[in-house]
């Protein structure tokens, strides 16, 4: 299920990974370490359950990034399967052990479902209220909201800093908006800030992201420590800690809404953002929404698993890149 709540601001925020649900066709394959979840981005949107006045528009899924991963390239090849940084559905944990029972991997029949069902309708979604929130502001500010745990082997051996910018270096928003939510964390007591360094930015920071046409998308990445209780199952919030980086947020989020301006989109902007927009995901999601309406899916009907198509996978070192390059 996709959720959104509209919002009178040019600020929109994406949580990709906040989603729990898992089918059961899919939650019965999984292994025990598979049904912990550990990658997701646990609570986060206890976070950002801010102040109505700041006006924001948010988009959320309550589907797992273990059935498909809503900030990786819907053309992602199979074969990227096995490095859980690059998949679209994840074979593996961050850190590299399995999530399936044996033989009960997806194959490629099975992943586009879950796209059809899970990854198109959420990027339509967005790509609606960016059509809206564009319609009434020069300035579109896109956050990609995530979190993870501090240290994971392999992945963040030496400790993930409290707060993560990426923008692919400056290029996927304007370089003073990043470097204004950067300073914005840092001047505040106890906060490390890490930027286009850990997260360099995901799929949604790079397809929405086009600063020249009035489009700033950036990714940020929390460290759970600076939110949660415990980093491990059952990801009990700590009410101190979502009281305090709620408080930091919001006071930054209403930094990037002076930056954006208040002033009313011109109606019929030069840059034709409509054509754009509609650009953005190339034909994947025309596609997907004709044969969606073609072909009704459900969850119940996923198939089994195609190992032809997965190959085999073994427990390989994860290459240090948080998100997808």
């Amino acid at each position: 299920m996709i959720l959104v709540e509209e919002g009178q601001s040019p600020i929109i925020l994406c949580l990709p990974h906040s989603g729990t649900e898992i089918p059961p066709a899919i939650a019965k394959r999984l292994n025990a370490t598979g049904r912990l979840q550990t990658d997701l981005s646990w609570r986060l949107e206890d976070v950002f359950n801010m102040r109505e006045d700041l006006g924001l528009t948010v988009i959320r899924s309550t589907i797992s990034r273990y059935v498909i991963d809503l900030d990786k390239d819907p053309e992602t090849h199979l074969s990227a399967a096995v490095d859980p940084t690059k998949a679209l559905c994840p074979l593996t944990t961050l850190d590299g052990k399995n999530l399936y029972q044996d033989e009960e991997q997806p194959g490629s029949t099975e992943i586009e479902q879950r796209m059809l069902l899970f990854h198109s309708p959420f990027h339509r979604a967005l790509r609606q209220q960016i059509e809206r929130v564009s319609r009434r502001f020069d300035k579109v500010i896109i956050l990609d909201c995530q979190s993870m745990r501090s240290h994971i082997r392999g992945v963040t051996d030496k400790g993930l800093p409290l707060v993560n910018i990426g923008s692919f270096d400056g290029t996927s928003c304007d370089p003073e908006l990043r470097d204004l939510l950067a300073e914005s964390f840092k001047n505040q007591k106890g906060f490390t800030v890490s930027v286009d360094e850990q997260v360099h930015g995901g799929f949604i920071a790079r397809t929405y992201g086009l600063p020249e046409s009035g489009l700033h998308s950036m990714s940020l990445l929390f460290a759970q420590r600076s939110y949660l209780r415990h980093e491990s199952p059952p990801f009990e919030p700590d009410t101190t800690r979502v009281r305090r980086l709620k408080a930091v947020m919001e006071d930054n989020l209403s930094r990037l809404i002076e930056w954006a301006g208040v002033s009313e989109a011109p109606a019929e902007p030069g840059n034709d953002l409509d054509f754009i927009l509609g650009s953005l995901l190339g034909q994947n999601i025309e596609a997907n929404v004709s044969h969606e309406s073609q072909k009704p899916l459900t969850t119940s009907t996923l198939p089994g698993a195609d190992l032809t198509d997965v190959g085999i996978t073994e427990d390989e070192p994860v290459k240090p890149i948080l998100l997808a390059d």
